[in-house]
């Protein structure tokens, strides 16, 4: 399932937590710990990954068990993220 290159990888997606909270300097913190199982060469089987994602990341129509790209910037912070068929 996982085809990766350096920019991005195709994810099944299996849950979300919504996420808003003061930190400890009064800002708030507002986003969506979304999680994600895909294959990869050093896991037999599927492995499962939590990213934090700042809101309006996740498409509006994911549901769960849907097919992702998931796209990385520079740093290997998730940027974006698309449904696909």
């Amino acid at each position: 399932m996982a085809e990766r290159n350096r920019n991005s990888m195709i994810a099944q997606f299996i849950g979300i937590q919504h996420i808003n909270f003061q930190n400890d300097n009064n800002e708030t913190i507002a986003g969506d710990n979304a999680f994600f199982i895909f294959k990869t060469e050093d896991v037999q089987g599927m492995c499962a990954k939590k990213w934090f994602l700042k809101e309006g990341v996740l498409p509006k129509d994911l549901k769960v068990n849907d097919k992702v790209e998931i796209s990385f910037n520079f740093k290997g912070k998730v940027e974006k993220i698309a449904k696909v068929n």
